[in-house]
């Protein structure tokens, strides 16, 4: 980890503080990485690896349920403990999508790792604790006041811009499904779900090998946008 460059783009003195409690083992495989505004740092239901030190910058929780509607709960800054909650919990998977709502820096590092920091670190612990609870506390006072939107929606603009780039009469979409989910920041399933309405409707044909889209599927998936938004 570039610690020279960590503390030349660091603002926040809580962040300086607590890499320097970090343990010298576990500091020399962290990883430190750049998220450019709108690139996705973890995604629903993906393996929990890595647990993420949120230090500059925003980020934007999103989650999306089976009834098709995709959830922005909140914007989060530093410092953010990604995962944590998830680890402390036992889990395997992470439990919401989060995009970087700007540029932002975070630290990677192993899940294994952060386990052994927390147990041996208790102001960690109690950190990690605060960070937890405060989150929950103040989702609890937005109840009702989430931004709510059908995953679809996002899904048909996706479509709409990749065949208005391509200008031409039929464009084919040469992406996996899982590539599709990293971009928009959804899982597999609600991509799967979502683009087996939109063929069911004759909006686009679907095989193994990607998607494609007529010039009059393009126009209809406008008129499909127009009507759910």
């Amino acid at each position: 980890m570039n610690e020279k460059y960590l503390y030349e783009n660091i603002d926040s003195k809580k962040v300086k503080e607590l890499i320097e409690r970090m343990p010298d083992n576990i500091k020399k495989n962290c990883k430190l990485k750049k998220f450019e505004k709108g690139k996705i740092v973890v995604l629903k239901e993906n393996n929990i690896k890595s647990m993420y030190l949120h230090c500059k910058g925003q980020m934007k929780v999103r989650n999306e349920f089976e009834n098709g509607f995709v959830y922005d709960f909140a914007v989060i800054e530093p410092i953010s403990y990604i995962g944590a909650m998830e680890i402390m919990a036992n889990r395997d998977t992470y439990s919401s999508t989060l995009q970087a709502a700007t540029d932002s820096i975070i630290i990677e590092i192993s899940k294994a790792d952060f386990i052994n920091w927390i147990e041996n670190d208790h102001k960690l612990t109690l950190d990690v604790l605060h960070f937890v609870s405060d989150s929950m506390y103040k989702q609890s006072l937005k109840t009702g006041e989430v931004l709510a939107y059908p995953a679809i929606c996002t899904l048909i603009n996706y479509l709409i811009n990749v065949f208005e780039s391509e200008n031409k009469k039929e464009v084919f979409i040469e992406k996996t499904r899982e590539e599709i989910g990293s971009i928009l920041g959804f899982s597999v399933r609600t991509i799967n779900r979502n683009l087996k309405i939109l063929k069911e409707e004759n909006l686009l044909s679907v095989n193994r090998k990607g998607i494609l889209i007529t010039e009059k599927q393009y126009e209809k998936l406008y008129e499909k946008l127009n009507s759910i938004r």
